[in-house]
């Protein structure tokens, strides 16, 4: 993760598809990720300085009930961020 080139790459060891892929950040996930710098030596989000175990849990759904959303699934956050970034006319 570079902060400063607003850049992250994804290694092929840690990607589904065995390839490097480059990740352009906004403004907004520069001053999120800033945020977390320095609150754990290897990850970027923690629950109480502790990695993240689990995703899907209780509270996870429970705040999908207070957000409205139903039929939740993973992977249509990368279809809606992939549409958005379309409609703004990013190759």
């Amino acid at each position: 993760m570079n902060l400063d080139s607003k850049t992250v790459w994804i290694y092929a060891d840690q990607a589904k598809g065995g390839r490097d892929i480059h990740v352009s950040l906004n403004e907004t996930a520069v001053a999120v990720l800033q945020r977390q710098v320095g609150k754990h030596a290897t990850r970027v989000f923690t629950y109480h300085g502790e990695p993240y175990k689990r995703v899907y849990t209780k509270a996870w759904q429970k705040a999908l009930k207070r957000a409205g959303i139903e039929n939740f699934r993973w992977h249509d956050l990368r279809h809606t961020w992939a549409s958005w970034l379309a409609q703004k006319g990013v190759r």
